[in-house]
């Protein structure tokens, strides 16, 4: 049997705490940020300040994690960002994305089963099965289904995000924060850049239009969600166990939510408070199962 969990130190929780906020607003100040620029466009140039910043933290990994290393990035990356900007442009109404971008953490179970071999028990694919259902009831709400191809953009950026999280597992070695993310920035930005010029057109226009607030929003998302919240993250999660972490973060979408129905004015239907309950408590007994797998083991 393992040890007890150790509890949360004051100023561990208020990270913790900071993390989810940082992820709620974010959330928000994308969407509002894509509204007013090409969606890979905006996507890219998050990346593009993050490589700036934290370029001098490039170290090579170890070599013989290479490829992992390098599919990794790929799909917590480009395909990660690059799909889930193009759903918030596609999406006129934020709140059951921010729902679907939850289900990265059902998604990885599922991907450590296929991948890892991992043993999963009965209540964590209670927890998948809740998770991905709640996400597809939410279609039964007219407003929802009209733009289903935002939020099936949005699910596979998700998975898309769960499979990399597994391959950080595979890799198993210790990545420094700034190192990883610099990595990351390396990776998304040349290649999100490349496809904004060949797919999107009107960079120009939109960047002379666009005014303060916006360009404020693309460096909130690269400071404050992609180098603060994730330095964090990385802290906290070499002291507790993803389990633990887990359900502080769902506050994340409670945070977006709100700021959606004040700085948007969102409709939060019936409809979508339950696919985001199911969808919300499917991932919470995900991280449950898994810190009582962990205890018993």
């Amino acid at each position: 049997m393992t040890a007890p969990s150790r509890a949360f130190a004051p100023f561990d929780l208020l990270q913790l705490l900071s993390i989810a906020f940082i992820w709620g607003v974010n959330n928000i100040l994308a969407k509002i940020a894509v509204d007013a620029l090409p969606a890979v466009m905006t996507a890219a140039l998050r990346f593009v300040i993050v490589l700036a910043l934290l370029f001098a933290w490039l170290r090579p990994p170890p070599r013989q994690v290479w490829t992992t290393f390098a599919l990794m990035l790929l799909f917590v990356g480009p395909l990660h960002f690059g799909i889930q900007y193009v759903g918030l442009k596609l999406a006129s109404d934020i709140a059951p994305m921010v729902v679907a971008m939850q289900l990265w953490a059902p998604a990885s179970v599922v991907f450590a089963a296929l991948l890892l071999r991992e043993r999963v028990g009965g209540l964590r694919w209670a927890g998948v099965a809740l998770a991905f259902a709640g996400a597809a009831s939410m279609n039964f709400d007219p407003a929802v289904f009209a733009q289903g191809w935002a939020l099936i953009l949005v699910t596979i950026a998700s998975a898309s995000y769960g499979l990399g999280t597994v391959l950080v597992r595979k890799m198993g070695v210790g990545l420094d924060p700034w190192a990883s993310q610099a990595w990351l920035a390396l990776a998304t930005a040349p290649i999100l850049s490349l496809v904004s010029l060949t797919f999107e057109s009107g960079h120009a226009e939109a960047a002379i239009r666009a005014p303060w607030y916006i360009w404020a929003c693309v460096v909130f998302g690269a400071i404050g969600s992609s180098i603060v919240a994730n330095a964090f993250m990385f802290k906290l999660l070499q002291k507790y166990e993803v389990s633990r972490t887990t359900p502080y973060l769902l506050l994340a979408p409670v945070f977006s939510f709100t700021l959606a129905v004040i700085m948007l004015g969102s409709q939060i239907t019936p409809q979508i408070l339950l696919g985001a309950a199911l969808t919300i408590s499917g991932v919470a007994l995900v991280a449950l199962a898994e810190r009582r797998f962990k205890a018993l083991a």
